[in-house]
């Protein structure tokens, strides 16, 4: 486990939006586990009482700036990215009354992701691909790690034949959270099928995407798990923090659905990682994130 902090870094707070005031923030909240990721706060407005909740979500790399509003999926293992800021959820709260915030149209918040990527999937549904297209980007500018909308992204880039931007777009999507949604086997195995890309020839995830399958649990070992940690400690050698920070996470989660046996064979201890993951933070141009 690579440990490289600095001691002359100076740590900030992440920014809290204006009107925070407005909902019941957990100001103590603590991240002890790898869902929801860290980077999520949960306040207590408008729970539906099982399990789930909105909260404030920072992308990685952005602690500086106003965060997201999201919602957690539990049984998914899942967080919704509704709305693009605690003003809009406040304004869908103010117009539903008592009723639950549902997803806002593009009219009431353009910037939603959430909001984004279903529209994108109605324009995809009419072959409307250019329009998918800047939909899809605009979903990713506002939420960098949107796992769901970077893969339908790299279909759309395929469509129109953009090759060298597709491959970027499904590296990222191989590296992001299954917090945001399915990671697409498709593009990984696009990706396998690739042997030009001297933009990306010295990432890890490009070095070693033919040892990768995104295929996880019910099997005694997986060798993805050895290429994300060794690419972890690349990008971190390489000062990309945000690409190490938003792959460690993937690693957490994935790793934490696993048996406690396998676990324990790959060396998986969850608070350590966990403290791992919140030291690396520190590294970030604007961290840290707990």
């Amino acid at each position: 486990m690579v440990m490289l902090f600095r001691a002359d870094r100076m740590s900030t707070r992440m920014l809290l939006p204006p009107k925070v005031a407005e909902v019941s923030l957990d100001h103590d909240w603590l991240y002890k586990a790898p869902y929801p990721p860290l980077g999520f706060r949960p306040f207590s407005d408008c729970e539906l009482g099982n399990g789930d909740t909105f909260g404030l979500y920072w992308p990685v790399g952005r602690e500086n700036q106003e965060p997201i509003v999201a919602e957690t999926w539990h049984d998914s293992w899942q967080i919704q990215p509704t709305f693009s800021s605690l003003s809009s959820f406040l304004a869908a709260r103010a117009r539903g009354g008592d009723e639950f915030p549902e997803t806002p149209s593009l009219k009431e918040d353009a910037g939603s992701p959430r909001a984004l990527l279903d529209a994108a999937r109605e324009a995809i549904q009419v072959q409307s691909v250019e329009r998918a297209v800047e939909l899809l980007e605009d979903a990713i500018a506002v939420l960098p790690e949107y796992t769901e909308a970077l893969s339908l992204l790299w279909a759309q880039y395929m469509r129109q034949g953009r090759a060298e931007e597709a491959t970027a777009i499904a590296l990222r999507a191989v590296v992001a959270p299954p917090a945001f949604g399915s990671r697409s086997v498709k593009a990984l195995k696009w990706l396998q099928g690739q042997s030009q890309a001297t933009s990306f020839a010295h990432d890890p995830i490009w070095q070693s995407r033919h040892a990768l399958k995104l295929t996880y649990g019910g099997a005694k070992e997986n060798g993805d798990y050895a290429v994300y940690r060794s690419a972890i400690d690349v990008y971190i050698g390489n000062s990309q923090y945000v690409q190490a920070c938003i792959l460690m996470q993937t690693y957490a989660q994935l790793m934490h659905a696993e048996t406690l046996s396998f676990q324990e064979r790959n060396g998986f201890e969850r608070d350590g990682f966990v403290r791992w993951q919140e030291q690396v933070s520190h590294q970030l141009p604007h961290g840290p994130r707990a």
